[in-house]
């Protein structure tokens, strides 16, 4: 039964989001009330609730109490939101090794024009951010996973191009899923030579972006991916 009201729930989301997307609902427009949803989808307030707070979820729709519910305006957040939801729930063995092989074929090429793009304000985030991993304590995975994360994006911030930073982030996202496996699965690993590895490839990208040096910055983007894909494929043996 369960089973049934999830499938049915499922597709009243997607008539919902089909309405939205044809325009019949246009941002900020209320929404029928539970009743007149319930009347028009033969369906319980049970149902269209999880309908409505999957919609919620995914940021199409806005739920005030008291008041109803509201088609909500896509931003940018609530795009790279949903991709994020998907990545974190996905079972997909082989993602973090799919993850990996998009940066390969992408990255080098934003950074290249991330060098030829960059302004000065992106040039001060990295810089910031090259400081604060570097005082990062080595046992602090986790908060040095956020500032190699926020390294990558920056670096698609400074291409300009706000696409592939819509694009990439939700794959760059993807590295505090593997990192921590990397460490934690994979004992003979020096975190200490991983991490001035890290450093050592976000320097020199840095410098290259810096120096409008573009093709430097697609070489040592490369190779600091390569060294990625090594390591997580010596973790792969551990796992």
């Amino acid at each position: 039964m369960s089973q049934n009201k999830g499938l049915l729930s499922f597709r009243i989301e997607q008539k919902i989001e089909e309405a939205i997307l044809k325009k019949q609902y246009d941002v900020g427009d209320k929404l029928p009330t539970e009743s007149q949803l319930c009347e028009q989808f033969s369906a319980s307030r049970t149902v269209i609730r999880e309908a409505l707070n999957s919609l919620k979820a995914r940021g199409l729709v806005e739920i005030k109490k008291g008041s109803g519910v509201y088609v909500s305006e896509l931003t940018t957040e609530n795009a790279i939101g949903s991709i994020n939801l998907y990545f974190e729930l996905s079972k997909d063995i082989n993602l973090v090794d799919n993850a990996i092989q998009t940066r390969l074929h992408l990255e080098p090429e934003i950074a290249s024009l991330a060098a030829m793009n960059r302004k000065e304000e992106h040039l001060i985030a990295l810089s910031h951010n090259l400081e604060e991993i570097i005082e990062c304590s080595i046992e602090d995975i986790e908060r040095e996973t956020e500032l190699d994360i926020e390294f990558h994006i920056l670096i698609t911030k400074a291409t300009g191009n706000p696409v592939i930073s819509l694009i990439m982030e939700p794959v760059l996202n993807l590295i505090s899923k593997y990192k921590p496996m990397v460490f934690g699965k994979h004992e003979s690993l020096d975190r200490k030579k991983i991490k001035d590895s890290v450093i050592k490839f976000h320097s020199r990208i840095y410098e290259a972006v810096k120096s409008r040096n573009s093709r430097e910055a697609y070489y040592e983007m490369r190779e600091h991916l390569k060294e990625t894909e090594k390591n997580s494929k010596e973790a792969d043996k551990y796992r």
